[in-house]
């Protein structure tokens, strides 16, 4: 059953409300990332302004029912590795919202809009993103290529495992 799910750009005048989901994403993900708060008690949203400044760079609030429920946000050259059209760099939903399949939609409107090779990463200890996008690409028959690597996150002990699928929406083959 499909639900009253939107994506909307995020503007310039709504960077207030895009910075404070920003910190609710990178306080769920610190999780799995490790990431300790700043001495304001916030995470540090590093350069997370110049979604609202480039134009390579697609944020978008999700809203549900008229409520904003989470962002997404998507990566376009020079902001892509090569050979890659878009990243969906980052995809938040509000806990409450979660499990009900609103993220399937958003991403849904997103793949919409845009048409290339696509890669979308996660954290490989994040099993709740892992899956999802995993069920994601099996109900919706998208056949992708994983890679596995480590980075280093600035500002963050140890070295991380990245889980990376590769996949082409909306062109011919």
């Amino acid at each position: 059953m499909k639900m009253n799910v939107h994506i909307t750009s995020i503007l310039a005048e709504q960077k207030e409300l895009f910075l404070n989901l920003y910190n609710l994403y990178l306080y769920d993900l610190s999780e799995f990332s490790g990431e300790d708060l700043l001495e304001e008690g916030k995470y540090d949203p590093t350069n997370t302004y110049l979604y609202l400044e480039r134009d390579e760079l697609h944020p978008f609030l999700i809203q549900y029912e008229g409520k904003v429920i989470g962002f997404v946000l998507v990566c376009s050259p020079p902001y892509v590795s090569e050979g890659v059209d878009y990243t969906v760099q980052e995809l938040f939903l509000v806990k409450k919202y979660r499990g009900q399949g609103l993220a399937a939609q958003a991403v849904d409107l997103v793949f919409a809009q845009f048409e290339g090779t696509f890669k979308v990463e996660q954290l490989a200890n994040n099993a709740a993103a892992v899956s999802f996008w995993k069920r994601y690409y099996e109900q919706h028959q998208i056949e992708y290529t994983e890679s596995e690597y480590n980075i280093e996150i600035d500002n963050i002990a140890g070295s991380h495992r990245i889980l990376s699928q590769t996949f082409v929406r909306g062109r011919e083959k």
